[in-house]
C-alpha cells in the first residue's frame, strides 16, 4: 500500500480503519448472538417436545406403552421412545439417524448433532414411581436454522460493506470540503501577501475553527504587511535623509576639484564635509536604533543623569553664546530604553534648540505616573501653533527661519520616530516664550 502524503488521504484512511473495525465488530457479535439465539431457542423446542412426549407414556404391568391423543402424530415425526433398551416408537428415519438415537438411550437431558444430517437429538428421561423406566428421544431439524444465520451472515456482511462505503465516501466528501476551505485560505493569504493586498478573511462567515484560523491568518498577514512597510519606510527614510549632506559632500568635492582654492578656503571645504559625513553618520545610527527598537531589540534600561551630564559635557565642548540650563529633579530617575536612545531622541532636540534659542535652552526632567517625562525648552521665536505637527515631517523647516538654521529638517522626525518606536512620543507644547518640546518614555 502505498504510503499517503495528503492530509485528506491520511484522514480518511484512519476514518475507513476505524469504520472497518467498529463495523467487524458488530457483524461479529449480531452473528454470534443470533446463533446463539437460535441454537438456544433449538433446544427449547427440543426440551418442549420431549416433555410432550414424556406425557403419553405410562407404565402398566412393568411395561411402558403410549397412550394416543389427537396430536400423537405431529409429536411422533420426530420423536423415540424407548422401554429400558427396547424401543416401543420409533419414527421412519435413516439408519444413522436410528442408530444415533439408539446411543442416547440412557443418558439424561443430553444434546447431540449429527453431522451432515442438519439434526439435533435430545434424550429425556422417563420415570414412574421414582426410578427411571425409559427415555425419550426428541429429534428438530436445524434447516431452518442454519439457513436463517446464513442468510444473517450474508445480510450483515453485505449492510457491512455498504454502510463501510457510505462513511468512506461521506468522510472522505466532509473532509474535502473542509480542507478545502482551508487550501483556499491558504492560497487567498499566499496571493494577498505577495502583492500585499489589504483584504483579510475577518469579514467572511466562517465554521469555529476556520474562524479561528482565518484570524490567525489575518494577524501573521498584518505582521507581515506592517514588517514590509516598516522595511519600506526604513529605505525611503534612509535615502531621503541621507541625500541632503550627501550632495553637500559631492558638491564640495567637486567644487575642490574644479578650481583652485586658497588654504582657508579648502580648510572650510573639508569642514564642510567633515560635518555632512557625520550628519550621515548620526542619522544612520538613530534609524538604526529605531529599527532595533521596533524589533524590540533596543528596550532596556538606563539612568536618566548620567545620559543628560554627556548630553551637557558635548554642550559645553561646542562653544556657542546659547547656555544650557539643566534641571534633573531626583537623580534616580530612570528611563525604560537604552541610554543610546535616550541621547538619539534628546540630541535633535538640543541642537534645535541651539539653532533657535536667543540666550539659552533649558531641559527639566520628571516621573509622572510611571512615565519619564523631559522637556526641552528655547527662548527663540517659539513655534506657530499650526505648525506644531508638520515641524515632525522630514525635510520640514519653518520658512521663517530656513535660511539661518542651515539644517536638513530631519532632526525632529527622527527624534519621534525613535521614540515612539522605544514606547514613547515626542510633541511640541504650547509656550508662552519660544519653543517647548515634550519627550514622553517609558519609566
Amino acid at each position: 500500500m502505498k504510503r499517503i502524503h495528503t492530509l485528506r488521504g491520511r484522514l480518511t484512511a484512519i476514518a475507513f480503519v476505524v469504520a472497518l473495525v467498529a463495523i467487524t465488530v458488530l457483524t461479529v457479535a449480531f452473528n454470534l448472538l443470533l446463533a446463539r439465539s437460535l441454537d438456544h431457542d433449538a433446544n427449547h423446542r427440543l426440551r418442549t417436545q420431549a416433555a410432550a412426549a414424556t406425557t403419553t407414556v405410562v407404565e402398566r404391568n412393568g411395561r411402558l406403552t403410549l397412550r394416543e391423543s389427537p396430536d400423537d402424530a405431529a409429536l411422533d415425526r420426530q420423536v423415540w421412545v424407548y422401554d429400558g433398551r427396547r424401543a416401543i416408537e420409533r419414527p421412519a428415519a435413516p439408519a444413522s439417524v436410528q442408530r444415533a438415537a439408539d446411543a442416547l438411550v440412557g443418558h439424561t437431558r443430553e444434546f447431540r448433532d449429527l453431522p451432515g444430517r442438519e439434526l439435533r437429538l435430545y434424550a429425556a428421561p422417563v420415570s414412574a414411581g421414582g426410578r427411571r423406566v425409559g427415555t425419550v428421544v426428541a429429534g428438530e431439524s436445524l434447516a431452518a436454522y442454519d439457513r436463517t444465520t446464513d442468510l444473517a451472515l450474508v445480510g450483515s456482511l453485505a449492510f457491512g460493506a455498504l454502510l463501510l462505503a457510505a462513511v468512506l465516501a461521506l468522510t472522505s466528501l466532509l473532509i474535502g470540503r473542509a480542507l478545502g476551505r482551508v487550501r483556499d485560505l491558504t492560497r487567498s493569504a499566499a496571493e494577498w501577501s505577495r502583492h500585499d493586498d489589504p483584504r483579510r478573511f475577518g469579514s467572511a462567515p466562517q465554521p469555529d475553527e476556520l474562524g479561528e484560523l482565518a484570524s490567525t491568518l489575518d494577524s501573521m498577514m498584518d505582521r507581515v504587511a506592517s514588517s514590509l512597510r516598516h522595511e519600506q519606510r526604513l529605505s525611503a527614510e534612509l535615502s531621503h535623509e541621507l541625500r541632503t549632506p550627501l550632495a553637500r559632500i559631492i558638491a564640495e568635492v567637486e567644487l575642490l576639484e574644479r578650481r583652485e582654492r586658497s588654504p582657508q578656503a579648502r580648510a572650510d571645504a573639508y569642514a564642510a564635509i567633515a560635518r555632512s559625513a557625520e550628519q550621515m553618520s548620526e542619522i544612520l545610527e538613530t534609524l538604526m536604533a529605531a529599527a532595533r527598537a521596533d524589533a524590540g531589540l533596543g528596550a532596556g534600561r538606563s539612568e536618566l543623569a548620567p545620559t543628560l551630564q554627556s548630553l551637557r559635557r558635548r554642550w559645553e565642548e561646542s562653544a556657542g553664546p546659547v547656555a544650557l540650563e539643566l534641571d534633573a529633579g531626583d537623580s534616580r530617575l530612570v528611563a525604560g530604553v537604552d541610554r543610546e536612545v535616550v541621547e538619539r531622541i534628546l540630541s535633535p532636540l538640543l541642537e534645535n534648540g541651539r539653532r533657535h534659542a536667543r540666550s539659552r535652552v533649558r531641559i527639566d526632567a520628571r516621573s509622572t505616573d510611571g512615565r519619564l517625562i523631559v522637556t526641552v525648552a528655547d527662548d527663540g521665536p517659539g513655534i506657530p501653533d499650526d505648525a506644531r505637527e508638520r515641524i515632525f515631517e522630514p525635510g520640514v523647516r519653518l520658512e521663517a527661519d530656513s535660511a539661518a538654521c542651515g539644517g536638513a529638517g530631519l532632526g525632529l522626525s527622527l527624534a519621534r520616530r525613535l521614540a515612539r518606536a522605544a514606547g514613547g512620543d515626542v510633541t511640541a507644547q504650547p509656550a508662552t516664550r519660544g519653543a517647548l518640546v515634550r519627550v514622553d518614555l517609558p519609566g
